[in-house]
C-alpha cells in the first residue's frame, strides 16, 4: 500500500474530512473523543505543553514553528485538513513544536494510548497512520532543502507548488485555484527571508505570469515554469 491510498478529500461546501481509506476513517471515528474548533490566531499548542492530545485536521489550516526568546520565528510547515498534530510528542510526553491556527480549524481528537496499541493489535491500521506523518516529515525535508541550498526565488516557487500539490490531493483545488490564507509574513517565516524580500518576490512570480493571488486564493497559471524556477531535485 502506498502513502497516496491516503489522501483526503473535502466537500465543496462543508469541508468535513474523507480519509478515502474506509479502515483508517471508520477507526478515527470510532475513538474519536471529542471534535474541538480554534479560532484564527489561536494557539493550539505550545512546545514544551506536557502530553498534548492527539489530533487529526477535519478543516482548516494552522502552522507548526519554533520561536527563539527573542520573538524570532521560524515556520516548519503548514498543516492542511488530512494530517495528524501531536503524534511526535507520544514519543517525548510533551510537544516538541508549537502550533498556531491560521484560519479557524476544526480537529478531532484521538487518544494517544488507542495510537499505541494499533502496533501490536492492528499493525495495517498503524501503517496508515505512520503513512500520514511520513508525508509531514516529507513537507520538513522539503524546507530544509529550501533553507539550505535555495535562492529567495526558487524558495518561494518550491513552497507554492508544494502547497498546490497538497491541496489538490485533498481535492481543494476549484476551477485551477486553491485557498491561500497564507500571510507575506507567514511566507516570509517559514522561508527565512525578510518581509520585504517576500513581497519582492511573490510580485516578481506573479508579474512573469506563474501564478496568481487574490481573494486570499492562489490560482496556478505555469506549473512548468514554477517548477523550472524552484529547482525541484533531480531523481539520483
Amino acid at each position: 500500500m502506498s502513502p497516496n491510498d491516503l489522501n483526503v478529500k473535502l466537500d465543496a461546501d462543508m469541508p468535513q474530512l474523507k480519509i478515502l481509506d474506509p479502515e483508517l476513517l471508520d477507526y478515527i471515528q470510532r475513538r474519536r473523543v471529542e471534535d474541538v474548533a480554534f479560532a484564527a490566531g489561536a494557539r493550539i499548542m505550545t512546545e514544551g505543553d506536557p502530553d498534548p492530545p492527539l489530533y487529526t485536521v477535519a478543516s482548516g489550516w494552522a502552522m507548526r514553528f519554533k520561536m527563539l526568546k527573542d520573538g524570532r520565528r521560524q515556520i516548519l510547515s503548514f498543516v492542511l485538513p488530512g494530517d495528524v498534530i501531536g503524534f511526535q510528542a507520544q514519543f517525548f510526553d510533551r510537544a516538541v513544536t508549537s502550533i498556531e491556527a491560521i484560519t479557524d480549524i476544526s480537529l478531532c481528537v484521538v487518544p494517544y494510548q488507542d495510537i499505541a496499541g494499533l502496533y501490536q493489535d492492528q499493525p495495517e491500521i498503524a501503517f496508515r497512520f505512520a503513512a500520514l506523518t511520513a508525508d509531514q516529515k516529507r513537507v520538513m525535508e522539503e524546507q530544509l532543502l529550501s533553507l539550505g541550498q535555495r535562492t529567495a526565488l526558487e524558495r518561494v516557487a518550491a513552497l507554492i507548488l508544494d502547497l498546490y500539490g497538497r491541496a489538490e490531493a485533498r481535492d481543494m483545488v476549484r476551477n485551477d485555484g486553491m485557498p491561500f490564507p497564507l500571510t507575506q509574513q507567514h511566507v516570509a517565516d517559514a522561508l527565512g527571508i525578510s518581509l520585504v524580500h517576500a513581497n519582492r518576490t511573490l510580485k516578481q512570480l506573479q508579474r512573469d505570469g506563474l501564478f496568481r493571488i487574490k481573494g486570499r486564493r492562489l490560482q496556478l497559471l505555469d506549473a512548468a515554469a514554477l517548477e523550472r524556477v524552484a529547482q525541484k531535485p533531480a531523481a539520483a
